[in-house]
């Protein structure tokens, strides 16, 4: 029985070590992606040639946090990290397609 014990232990210490290393490496993940998506100060002047390469190359970063979404560890672990950078990224992608912009009346 003692021994049957030791191994819950021992396999629950194991699963909660594998948990926060996981957690890490996706918070590291998101640092990564973040740092390599366009600023929202660079956003506010979408004309500059570092802003526009930024929204050119955000889909590669932004791929990565769909696949963050897409797994429910990931989702468990940060959801709200992830959810706020993907809607960072729609952002991106509304702005490359020219959708954020009010579309002027016709004269």
């Amino acid at each position: 029985m003692r021994m049957a014990i030791a191994v819950a232990v021992l396999l629950a210490a194991a699963a909660l070590a594998g948990l926060s290393t996981y957690y890490y490496w996706v918070g590291q993940e998101l640092d990564d992606i973040r740092s390599r998506l366009v600023t929202e100060d660079q956003l506010a002047n979408p004309d500059e040639p570092a802003t526009t390469s930024g929204i050119r190359l955000a889909p590669i970063q932004c791929t990565r946090v769909y696949d963050l979404r897409a797994n429910p560890i990931a989702r468990r672990l940060r959801g709200d990290e992830i959810r706020g950078l993907w809607a960072y990224c729609e952002k991106i992608a509304d702005m490359a397609s020219g959708l954020d912009q009010r579309h002027k009346p016709s004269r």
